[in-house]
């Protein structure tokens, strides 16, 4: 077999999809949580709903946030393995572009404040190809994480929020499609 840096990039990016699917809990609980969105799509269809009208409905009632403070961090990093997260993340997203949104926390140089920032994912304009969007940027009083990491990190995602329900997740959970169709 080729090591990982002889394979073409389509096949690198199936063999990362599947170790993380593996490895990386973050990975697994975006695949699984997304059969939701796969549930209500089946769901409507089976309802009748036209089929131009199917992504609209889903979305008005299914969106993923996953928040991830150090989002930036990784980006911006030198470190081999901080990129490798970042680049997993947007792989991720972009798999996803109709329901998954990222929630993390910048720290604007300039500004020298905080910032927790939705980004999400939309088709270009003119080539269709997709492209990063900041869909709502809040100025934070300061830095958000000054304590325990998990629950200060859901609560500077909360503010991107919306519906009747909402449902927090740990990343070491999964799904499958049959457990979807328990959600109307």
């Amino acid at each position: 077999t080729a090591p990982i840096g002889h394979l073409r990039p389509n096949e690198q990016v199936e063999v990362q999809a599947w170790a993380s699917d593996r490895s990386q809990v973050l990975s697994r609980t975006v695949r699984g949580v997304m059969k939701y969105g796969d549930a209500l799509r089946v769901l409507a269809r089976l309802e009748g709903v036209p089929e131009t009208a199917v992504e609209a409905l889903v979305a008005a009632k299914f969106e993923y946030v996953v928040a991830c403070q150090k989002f930036s961090d990784f980006k911006a990093s030198k470190k081999e393995e901080d990129k490798w997260k970042a680049r997993s993340i947007d792989e991720l997203r972009h798999t996803f572009p109709a329901n998954l949104r990222v929630a993390y926390v910048e720290f604007d140089q300039a500004e020298k404040a905080y910032f927790s920032v939705l980004l999400g994912v939309e088709a270009g304009p003119v080539d269709g190809a997709a492209r990063d969007r900041v869909l709502y940027k809040v100025r934070l009083p300061g830095n958000p994480i000054l304590g325990e990491g998990k629950p200060e990190n859901q609560n500077h995602a909360i503010v991107f929020t919306r519906g009747e329900h909402l449902q927090t997740l740990d990343m070491n959970q999964d799904n499958y499609m049959g457990e979807s169709f328990k959600m109307r």
